[in-house]
């Protein structure tokens, strides 16, 4: 166990404190409940068995165990219903703040962490920080505050059996320790193991059709089946510590009662102790131990969260690369950019060195901004800085009105169209209204066909209300290109970016597209990467950057 570990779960878990202190101090409360309800108990007892007294002398005693153990259920069931609220609150706190720092860190820097690594790890591994907190914590305190009473009891009534208590107490927080450290390297490697099976199977079942085409389909379920299974015997062996632990548990603990059990019946049958005081201590011995062993029954839960926070801190390490255009608030109303200046901009990945070179040009309102290159020359680098996925590491990127004052870059009104865009398995509609979710059928239309779709759209049977199945599968790539065209219109954007528009395309689907942008252009910002010639002959300019630095003398308005 490392202290950094610990560390961070702390830091997750004090923002519960308010409420698990409630909790705590509830359990508290039931701690002395218990204690008056067995004293009633043995009262009534010895007034009843031994004393020959009548029931019905016994009225108030009996009210007040009665009173005694409602109040006590209801202070626990308090107790545990708000460790469980905290928890739930705090998870979900935590969950947002990792989901929130997903999209800060952006696809730049999460290329590098598998898929379903990530997901498991904000499902699985944050779910597993809920029982810390509410079972672990609680359950910890009460392991402190009731064996303190009812020690601090049992010592006002007998001191030998103060003394076996105070001795073997200790011992079941001292051997859960040992197992705990065998059982923790046990629970890294079963968190390890459901790591990689996630990441296994999301990378199974993304790849299915290369891997039958390939004939790998059954090898790969068989790799995913031997994880899974290894995954399972992890999972046996740590419940077969957590069974031993309980069995070590359970053992001393009667042990300690018996102990306790025979010392006050041979002090009992000399006269040294009477009946009533042996009684009571003989019913909080057992009391004594059960916090303990209800603490050992969730110290796996701290085991767990552990391991889960190894599969969490290698998300949490990744550096923040996007800007977060959330946490500050738009202007009501933005000019519209006349220029975008990119001022000696370098850029690159990690610690590797610069991918683009103090890069400098301006796309100007109203052109076509063409961008060429040789593959790994910086062309996408170039689009994930403007898009704000990764920063520059020199240089700025400015935007200026028609009056030359800056605009802030989070008042940029960017739409994206990558070379291949996603679409959901649902309606046309519904892939529009992602960009703007209040949208009527009115804008979508409007939208549509400034994106040259709409026709094809009014050709459907069902219109906006086609599916268009997983990924467009049930659309043509030049159908999908130009849906992807229109979503991006509905924000109203000012500077429009574009990867490879034309690609892959036949060429009436590549000249509509080359159409479209031209005529976007006239109140936009245009930027294209691009190596097609529909899309070269409509640039008013051409920027060439053979391996991340730009030739400006290769600007032209046209190519031929």
């Amino acid at each position: 166990m490392s202290a950094g570990r610990i560390s961070d779960i702390s830091e997750i878990a004090r923002k519960a404190s308010p409420a698990l202190a409630v909790a705590v101090g509830l359990g508290g409360v039931g701690a002395v409940l218990l204690v008056v309800q067995m004293i009633l108990l043995a009262k009534l007892v010895a007034d009843v068995a031994l004393q020959r007294l009548p029931v019905e002398a016994e009225f108030w005693p009996f009210t007040g165990f009665l009173c005694a153990a409602l109040m006590r259920c209801c202070v626990q069931w308090a107790s545990e219903m708000t460790g469980e609220q905290a928890a739930q609150k705090v998870v979900t706190v935590f969950r947002q703040d990792l989901i929130q720092r997903l999209f800060r860190i952006g696809p730049v820097g999460l290329q590098d962490l598998e898929t379903g690594r990530l997901a498991t790890s904000l499902t699985d591994s944050v779910a597993a920080l809920q029982p810390y907190i509410a079972q672990y914590i609680p359950r910890a305190a009460a392991m402190v505050i009731l064996p303190c009473v009812i020690l601090a009891v049992v010592a006002g009534l007998d001191g030998w059996s103060f003394l076996i208590l105070a001795m073997t107490g200790p011992l079941i927080p001292i051997f859960m320790a040992l197992v705990g450290y065998s059982a923790q390297g046990l629970m890294d490697r079963q968190w390890t193991r459901l790591l990689l099976l996630g990441a296994s199977f999301f990378d199974a079942v993304q790849g299915l059709t290369t891997l039958r085409l390939f004939g790998q389909a059954r090898e790969s379920v068989k790799m995913v089946q031997a994880m899974a299974e290894a995954h399972r015997l992890a999972t046996m062996q740590v419940m077969r510590v957590a069974f031993l632990t309980s069995a070590v548990l359970e053992f001393f603990s009667s042990l300690a009662v018996a102990l306790v059990a025979i010392v006050l019946g041979s002090r009992l049958l000399s006269g040294q102790v009477d009946f009533q005081t042996s009684f009571l201590v003989l019913l909080l011995a057992p009391e004594y131990f059960a916090p303990l062993r209800n603490f050992s029954a969730s110290y796996h839960a701290r085991q767990n969260a552990l391991s889960a926070m190894d599969g969490l801190m290698a998300f949490m390490r990744l550096p923040e690369l996007c800007v977060d255009q959330g946490a500050r608030p738009h202007q009501a109303k933005t000019a519209a950019p006349e220029k975008l200046i990119f001022k000696d901009v370098s850029a690159g990945y990690g610690q590797g060195s610069d991918i683009l070179c103090g890069i400098s040009f301006t796309a100007h309102r109203g052109t076509i901004t063409a961008v060429t290159g040789a593959s790994g020359c910086g062309k996408t680098t170039l689009l994930h800085i403007l898009l704000g996925m990764m920063p520059v590491r020199a240089g700025e990127i400015i935007a200026v009105d028609d009056a030359g004052s800056r605009i802030a870059a989070q008042n940029w009104r960017i739409g994206w169209v990558p070379q291949s865009p996603h679409l959901l398995n649902e309606t046309i509609r519904d892939n529009l209204r992602l960009a703007d979710p209040d949208a009527d059928d009115t804008r979508l239309r409007s939208v549509a066909a400034l994106a040259g779709v709409l026709s094809f759209i009014n050709d459907l049977p069902d219109g906006l209300d086609t599916v268009v199945g997983d990924r467009g599968t049930a659309l043509s790539g030049g159908e999908v290109r130009r849906l992807a065209l229109a979503r991006a219109l509905m924000n109203a954007p000012d500077i429009l970016v574009f990867d490879e528009p034309t690609a892959d395309l036949d060429s009436a689907n590549a000249a509509m597209i080359a159409t479209a942008l031209k005529q976007l252009a006239a109140s936009r910002i245009v930027i294209a990467v691009s190596h097609r010639p529909d899309i070269l002959h409509q640039a008013t300019q051409v920027f060439h950057l053979p391996e991340g630095v730009l030739h400006l003398n290769e600007i032209q308005r046209a190519v031929a």
